[in-house]
């Protein structure tokens, strides 16, 4: 009885491997921007959901005071910014009492413990990360930033800023506006802001450098990114919006105290209603202005 061989299984030739791989490559290449394009979106979400949360933390600030937030305590590094005061309005009352409560050798400014303090709590206070204060299309890596150039002060960082109007004569136009003294008493009340809430911007995405001129990051510098908490800085923690100062065409524009976003072509804020706005990039600087001006009157355009 005669037993049949095995049927023998025909190899990949060279060019049919090769054909395969080249397939393989064309369909990650069309994968790509599509997974891409997903993963900035959730990323844009979660913006929106910080955006979101700062606002809610704002109004609760106005239901608890009758005002919003002052933007700053006054100029200088152990002063503090309205994102300190938010803290006990975002489930982080623990670091709010840290620096609010008399701390033994350590100064106090305004009420508040120096942000220079080296004592532990101060440390660890100023330096606790925050998910709802940083975008994470910009902010990849977590990392601190100095009070000034090359302090070993470091602390939080921020991506979103105050709107404190469209001009930088004090006192300025917005719900966060600049003022010369009593700076504690410098809060908004709603009714104050006669051009609609739903007209007037908060809060919004700041613009940070890629890359500075020197060639080195604006990411952490201190100059425009420094310690959220410290009103050492003014690009810090505020910005403003008018003609000359549009929205941030790209990571790489030049800082000039304007918002702007690493989102492709957009900018998002949270306006005084609580709403949230995604801006293109391409609306005009005048446009902007208006909703950074709280009372001037103006119809926005369409």
């Amino acid at each position: 009885m005669f037993r049949s061989s095995p049927r023998s299984r025909a190899a990949f030739t060279l060019v049919e491997l090769l054909v395969v791989i080249a397939i393989i490559g064309v369909l990650v290449a069309l994968l790509l921007p599509a997974v891409q394009a997903a993963r900035e979106a959730a990323r844009r979400s979660q913006c929106q959901n910080n955006l979101r949360q700062l606002g809610l933390a704002v109004h609760g600030f106005n239901d608890i005071n009758g005002k919003l937030p002052y933007c700053r305590s006054g100029g200088g590094q152990n002063r503090h910014t309205w994102a300190l005061l938010l803290l006990p309005y975002m489930e982080q009352n623990n670091i709010f009492q840290v620096y609010s409560t008399p701390i033994t050798g350590v100064s106090q400014t305004d009420g508040m413990n120096n942000h220079t303090a080296t004592d532990p709590a101060i440390v660890n206070a100023r330096s606790a990360q925050l998910k709802m204060f940083q975008c994470p299309t910009r902010r990849a890596t977590k990392a601190l930033s100095p009070i000034q150039s090359g302090s070993t002060v470091l602390g939080l960082p921020s991506d979103y800023a105050a709107c404190s109007g469209d001009t930088s004569t004090v006192p300025t136009t917005g719900a966060f506006p600049l003022v010369n003294a009593n700076h504690l008493l410098a809060g908004v009340r709603l009714a104050e802001i006669t051009d609609g809430t739903s007209n007037t911007i908060l809060l919004g995405e700041k613009h940070i450098q890629a890359k500075m001129t020197n060639g080195l990051p604006g990411i952490n510098d201190f100059s425009q990114d420094g310690p959220i908490y410290s009103a050492g800085e003014n690009n810090t923690y505020h910005r403003r919006a008018n003609s000359s100062m549009p929205l941030a065409n790209s990571p790489m524009a030049a800082i000039n105290s304007q918002f702007g976003s690493w989102h492709p072509s957009a900018c998002q804020f949270v306006f005084a209603d609580d709403s949230i706005r995604s801006l293109t990039t391409a609306v005009p600087g005048t446009v902007l202005g208006l909703y950074a001006n709280k009372d001037d009157g103006l119809p926005i355009p369409e």
